[in-house]
């Protein structure tokens, strides 16, 4: 509801506000003289996201929050359209458990004097609003309508100059704080990249051809750069570049940073198009809307993974993320076969011996055939088919759990059972599923008692399928006989770093580190040549891909569709 003010006068918080504080008496008082106050409880809205702003708001007292919908999901379910007449300003709530749980927050506006709505109103008066503006707690907060503005500043030339001058003000302040995260990035030196974030990076096609070439150029930062990406990656950017011209396709200038996103990290992309990730980057609600605040529009994951990108958001934020849906599933498969092998047979605790001239047998390298033993795949999608057929070439019996069955791999003679099934009986258990809120921690406590004794666990797919707690559990009682693992639940921190000369606090990992049953490597199962040269083709494929105008859901290799529905 619109209130009489019971405590600051219009002109008192004009005084506080950054923008009016310095303007004459004379425009004060006229401003002053067009405010009415809104005391409102928490959840009301004052904008709502794709309407027209009709009001300058100044605040009192209070936090307001400003929130994106996901796309074609308006409030309680309304669609805005043109032939629908805009809500009453203050019948619109956002108190609803269903408003809050579809809305991604971009940012919160709080403190006496703070101002919202004023450049919209100046600049980009016929526009939309960009998202919802809401009150986070109940709030006093001071109207001006728009129109009543614009009026007073038409009424003299005077306080247009006036505003004149305090817009320049603030444009030069503002550009003083940007210019050096962006000054060489906009031009694309090497110098710049070094200015935006600390460990630089080589540009690659920057000869200048003239203002279309800059127009058809992909400014893109890559993330979680280690040796294998910028080797992998300069040679065939080069290549590309080289052929852009030819094919009328846009050049990328690929650079690149050691350090992994975060919200630290994400100022880095001031001045960039896109940025590329790796599995172990964060691209949660906070990360993007740093980053689309500097700018970036597009995602490009050099991988298959998506699970640490917030899809959600990215919606919301109206970003492309891309992936690389398949490189090379034989690596993988075959890479499983090889911890199996690895553990089955005490290669690496038969190599260490061998190689201080210990040659005796004993008991500590003894292994089984896998030839007629139960082995148990759960996942059977591309890689778990690829994975199925090597194992048939052991003559083992081969069971499979998977929510669609795969008839490639009931040719080979697999029989798809329940989950206790494969559980008690599997001598051998595969995990290949993606890692998803229902498969989870696969491998928990509960399930112990049903595992078969001495099972062999090889997990190449995601971490988070195997609780590390249970899974030490496990091989101490003797439930679990080994396993071979690419992957861990925390590997975030460590993997695809050196920490040789540091000391792991992850009391689980150096557990797992000192058991003999185990074998683990780092995330490497997809590391062949083959599965390389497919993520650099793909992720530069679907960089020009955007550029080119598929963009969103319209992407050949989107992310943002495999949202989960609601409802």
């Amino acid at each position: 509801m619109i209130v009489k003010s019971k405590g600051m006068t219009p002109t008192d918080i004009l005084q506080h506000t950054s923008w009016f504080s310095n303007v004459s008496d004379e425009l004060k008082e006229a401003i002053a003289s067009k405010m009415t106050l809104a005391e409102v409880e928490e959840g009301h809205v004052f904008v709502q996201e794709d309407f027209p702003i009709n009001h300058l708001m100044i605040i009192e007292q209070g936090t307001l929050t400003r929130s994106k919908m996901e796309p074609d999901e308006p409030i309680n379910g309304d669609v805005a359209t043109d032939h629908r007449p805009m809500k009453s300003f203050f019948d619109i709530s956002f108190s609803s458990p269903e408003a809050l749980e579809e809305s991604i927050v971009v940012d919160e506006i709080e403190g006496l004097g703070r101002v919202s709505g004023l450049l919209h109103i100046l600049v980009e008066y016929d526009s939309l609003s960009f998202a919802t503006v809401w009150a986070k707690t109940p709030a006093r907060v001071w109207l001006i309508p728009a129109d009543e503005f614009k009026a007073i500043l038409a009424s003299k030339a005077a306080f247009a100059l006036e505003m004149m001058g305090v817009l320049a003000m603030s444009m030069r302040v503002g550009s003083k704080s940007l210019r050096g995260l962006i000054k060489n990035a906009s031009a694309g030196g090497a110098a710049g990249t070094a200015a935006a974030h600390p460990h630089g990076g080589d540009v690659l096609g920057t000869t200048d051809h003239g203002d279309e070439s800059v127009k058809r150029t992909i400014r893109c930062l890559c993330y979680d750069s280690t040796s294998w990406v910028t080797d992998s990656f300069k040679p065939a950017v080069k290549a590309y570049n080289d052929r852009a011209s030819e094919d009328n396709a846009p050049n990328i200038i690929m650079e690149y940073t050691a350090d992994r996103l975060s919200e630290r990290s994400a100022t880095y992309a001031a001045g960039y198009d896109a940025v590329c990730l790796f599995v172990n980057d964060t691209a949660d609600c906070d990360v993007l809307r740093i980053l689309s605040l500097v700018g970036v529009k597009m995602i490009a994951m050099r991988c298959a993974g998506f699970d640490r990108v917030d899809t959600r958001a990215a919606k919301a934020y109206g970003f492309t993320v891309a992936r690389v849906p398949a490189y090379s599933p034989y690596a993988v498969a075959e890479h499983a076969i090889s911890l199996l092998m690895t553990v089955n047979r005490k290669i690496s605790i038969a190599s260490t011996r061998v190689k201080m001239a210990n040659f005796t047998l004993d008991t500590g390298l003894l292994g089984m055939d896998i030839h007629g033993k139960n082995v148990g795949v759960m996942g059977t999608g591309k890689i778990g088919q690829i994975l199925c057929n090597i194992l048939n070439g052991f003559g083992c019996n081969l069971l499979c759990y998977d929510v669609f069955e795969n008839d490639e791999v009931k040719k080979l003679g697999a029989t798809y059972v329940s989950k206790e099934e494969i559980f008690e009986k599997s001598d051998v258990l595969f995990l290949m599923m993606p890692l998803l809120p229902q498969t989870k921690h696969t491998i928990n406590r509960d399930v112990l008692p049903k595992l078969k004794k001495g099972v062999i666990i090889i997990n190449t797919a995601r971490g988070g399928l195997i609780d590390t707690e249970a899974l030490l559990s496990g091989l101490q009682t003797g439930i679990i006989g080994g396993c071979g693992l690419d992957v861990y639940e925390k590997e975030q921190q460590y993997f695809f770093q050196d920490w040789s000369a540091k000391n792991i606090e992850d009391s689980d990992l150096t557990e797992l580190l000192g058991n003999n049953k185990v074998v683990l490597t780092a995330h490497q199962a997809f590391f062949t040549k083959e599965a390389i040269d497919k993520i650099v083709g793909t992720t530069i494929d679907n960089l020009r891909s955007w550029k080119d105008g598929k963009r969103e859901v319209d992407h050949p290799n989107t992310c943002i569709q495999a949202t989960p529905s609601k409802g």
